[in-house]
């Protein structure tokens, strides 16, 4: 695989990362302030991260599928893996650098249930196209 067809799959799973960096970024008072809607910031980190583990996994489909299951399942393993990091590297990055944001670690874990869910959608649609 040539790097311009690399670049060309990775490109649905960097826009998303940019985006979350993005959202990551922008300070505290961009957001509204409602205290009974600390369920909806979970659900908003969860919804992204299984955004963003998807479409990484979305710009390889053609080659999960001419690989075999060995590599669907390093590929999927992958997908959570830098899922994780990214999202502890985002929360590192608000409890260091954005002014008025704080990391949270339920704000991690929404972001790896995010990714797990995510990846596992994408391999439910994966078997279902097949």
């Amino acid at each position: 695989m040539g790097l311009d067809r690399l670049t060309k799959n990775s490109i649905p799973g960097i826009l998303c990362g940019i985006i979350i960096l993005i959202l990551t970024g922008l300070p505290g008072s961009c957001f509204p302030h409602v205290k009974p809607a600390i369920g909806l910031d979970k659900m908003a980190h969860g919804l992204m991260y299984a955004v963003f583990a998807f479409s990484c996994l979305w710009g390889y489909r053609e080659q999960l599928v001419a690989n075999g299951p060995a590599y669907r399942k390093k590929a999927i393993l992958i997908a959570i893996a830098i899922g994780i990091a990214y999202g502890g590297l985002t929360e590192i990055i608000q409890a260091t650098l954005v002014p008025s944001r704080t990391g949270d670690w339920f704000d991690f874990v929404a972001d790896i249930v995010g990714t797990c869910l995510g990846t596992y959608i994408f391999h439910l649609f994966f078997h279902r196209k097949k």
